[in-house]
């Protein structure tokens, strides 16, 4: 006869069993009638599909003065969070790609305190001057709060 201390693990070890019993389990795929040697693979996208180009952004106004260095450093004082960040605020500044003629850096923004607009993204080109290196283009794009629109990076207005 069961003792009643025994059917909550009764209980417990048939519904352990139960869950294993519908777990799917791994099948190895029949590649007997397969004729390819060797698997794709995919290739990382280049930074163009990333960030998009020129096209993908509205052009804002550049800052006067905005000459330095480090490509980076213009771009944070440029078009950085001067504020200290509320709740989710994030900052990243990312030097997507440089050569001797150009610069491209993509700051972007997230959390902002918002009540349509959750994230603006800029696209920062700098191109060389003597030393130094000058805001040549700036553009941006947003990303809307849930229900406000776009839940990706667009030019189109969040409601």
């Amino acid at each position: 006869m069961l003792k009643p201390s025994m059917i909550p693990a009764l209980a417990a070890s048939a519904l352990l069993i139960t869950l294993v019993a519908c777990q799917p389990t791994a099948t190895t795929p029949d590649t007997s009638g397969d004729t390819t040697t060797e698997t794709p693979v995919a290739e990382a996208p280049d930074s163009d599909a990333v960030v998009g180009d020129r096209a993908d952004y509205i052009e804002v106004p550049l800052p006067g003065g905005a000459v330095g260095e480090d490509p980076t450093e213009i771009a944070l004082a440029a078009f950085g969070s001067t504020e200290p960040g509320e709740g989710n605020f994030e900052e990243e500044v990312e030097l997507v790609d440089q050569t001797d003629d150009q610069s491209l850096v993509i700051l972007t923004q997230t959390g902002l305190a918002d009540d349509s607009v959750n994230g603006t993204r800029y696209r920062l080109e700098f191109v060389p001057e003597g030393d130094q290196w000058r805001l040549d283009w700036a553009g941006s794009q947003v990303r809307c709060q849930l229900d406000r629109g776009s839940q990706e990076w667009s030019t189109d207005l969040c409601k």
